[in-house]
């Protein structure tokens, strides 16, 4: 293993953050500009992995647009090379589908909007990316969305870039003409965002397969699941979006990606998008990566189970055994994957109800019966609404199995968990004039009711904020803070 340095020419390095197949990747500071960065190492060079590295740093230094990662450098020091790139403080799209896949098909518009934006200006330019993936996406803790790695970019004027015995690109998120190695346009591109896309909403590829051949061979074919199949929930207008994107003839696809933001835009209201960063924001706060998402087991056995084979025989039987088969598929999901929660309250007070990123909706007590839930963790969010007190549960759910949960009685609610996160970190925090410290700050003894929180960094506005802390209930926030003029 390659020991971290301590200086790469003038940068400090503060750790290694990731290891590529091409690189190593370091947070590093800027001392002369004050400023976190990130550094890619190239290893083991030859001749052609070089010409790429420099590519990647003369195309992507041309950029000035807020969906790209900005260059600041490029160097040659003890024999090495060195890339030093715009460091965000996020996760990628990757981390992001793992944990908290399906994601709300709003925020997944949002954040495919974003890279689409992105794409128009690198087009515009003449550049197509042609590694469109999860891992070439961030995603900050502001909300701000970013494609990274041109590594393997080309434009029209240039000779195409390859390494030898490698196919440039990932097959998973592969167009057909990429795989099957003609020439591209930038509907390649738009067709590998569609596949994104569909991973978002549903927390799977559209082309699985057990090795690389497989996969290729099923992008060219052009099969896969249609979308709705794998999750019903997501609105017409984008299953729409989703399937034009993953056409199988270029010509089929959206002309550009102008036209591709139009679409996207027609379906996310205005008020959302005025409001993109924060919302992205608070939906990457929920991130926990202790905590996989469910969606990784269930979907992909349904898949294997079920190929695009058998649901074309499907097609063509008769109602009554469509019937059959949906009556047998719903009970392979009641004995594999689906669970029963009921909620017992101390009286028959109206409760409103919310079931993870699902809209809310009001029942009675004492025996409140959820909908069908899919196995894994979950939580509900309830509100009495005879006294306005708020409970939030965090529990498991397993197949075939009835869990019955007692509410606590409104006597034992009687303290809040409160996590209080900056960007940056290390603000002094106040809690109604008392001294919290310093942030991040975490504690299960907060008394309900309304708070003044204080926020104070040498060089940022003081942030003066009223916050409400509600019994039994734990609240996280996260604080943006803005420079001073």
């Amino acid at each position: 293993m390659a020991q971290q340095p301590e200086y790469i020419g003038t940068y400090k390095i503060l750790e290694k953050i990731g290891e590529g197949g091409m690189a190593y990747i370091y947070k590093a500071l800027q001392p002369s500009l004050k400023r976190t960065v990130v550094i890619k190492k190239l290893k083991d060079p030859n001749r052609e992995i070089i010409k790429r590295f420099k590519k990647e740093a003369l195309l992507s230094a041309s950029f000035h647009h807020q969906n790209l990662v900005a260059i600041y450098d490029f160097i040659y020091t003890n024999r090495s090379y060195y890339l030093i790139m715009e460091y965000v403080d996020g996760e990628d799209l990757r981390t992001i589908i793992d944990h908290l896949s399906p994601i709300p098909p709003h925020i997944a518009a949002l954040i495919a909007l974003s890279i689409a934006r992105g794409l128009e200006y690198t087009h515009a330019h003449n550049i197509i990316h042609r590694d469109i993936k999860p891992s070439n996406v961030l995603v900050g803790y502001e909300g701000n969305v970013k494609l990274i790695d041109f590594g393997i970019a080309r434009d029209d004027l240039s000779t195409r870039l390859t390494i030898t015995g490698m196919i440039v690109g990932t097959p998973a998120y592969m167009s057909p003409e990429q795989a099957n190695g003609d020439d591209l346009t930038p509907k390649s591109d738009l067709f590998s965002l569609g596949i994104l896309l569909y991973e978002m909403l549903t927390g799977v590829k559209p082309f699985e397969g057990s090795n690389q051949s497989e996969v290729i061979t099923r992008i060219i074919r052009g099969r896969y699941q249609p979308i709705q199949k794998v999750n019903p929930a997501i609105p017409y207008r984008l299953r729409r979006i989703v399937k034009k994107c993953l056409q199988h003839s270029p010509k089929k696809r959206y002309s550009s990606a102008t036209e591709l933001i139009n679409d996207l835009e027609r379906f996310i209201p205005w008020q959302v998008r005025n409001q993109k960063k924060r919302i992205i924001a608070r939906f990457l706060n929920d991130l926990d990566k202790n905590e996989p998402s469910s969606v990784q087991t269930v979907i992909p056995d349904l898949i294997k189970r079920f190929s695009n084979a058998k649901w074309l025989v499907l097609k063509s039987l008769a109602a009554a055994a469509s019937l059959a088969a949906m009556a047998l598929l719903f009970g392979y999901l009641q004995q594999k994957h689906i669970g029963h929660v009921q909620i017992t309250t101390a009286d028959s007070s109206a409760y409103r109800i919310r079931i993870d990123q699902r809209k809310t909706f009001t029942v009675k007590g004492p025996n409140i019966l959820m909908p069908s839930l899919i196995q894994g963790t979950h939580r509900i969010t309830l509100q009495n609404l005879n006294n306005n007190a708020y409970l939030q549960m965090l529990f498991p759910v397993k197949p075939a199995r009835f869990l019955t949960l007692q509410l606590p009685r409104q006597s034992t609610m009687h303290r809040s968990t409160l996590r209080i996160y900056t960007r940056p970190e290390s603000a002094q925090l106040f809690l109604d004039h008392d001294s919290l410290g310093f942030s991040p700050f975490v504690s299960d003894s907060v008394a309900p009711g309304r708070h003044e929180l204080l926020i104070k960094k040498p060089g940022f506005k003081t942030l003066r904020i009223n916050i409400r802390c509600y019994p039994e209930q734990w609240q996280r926030y996260l604080f943006v803070l803005e420079e001073k003029d």
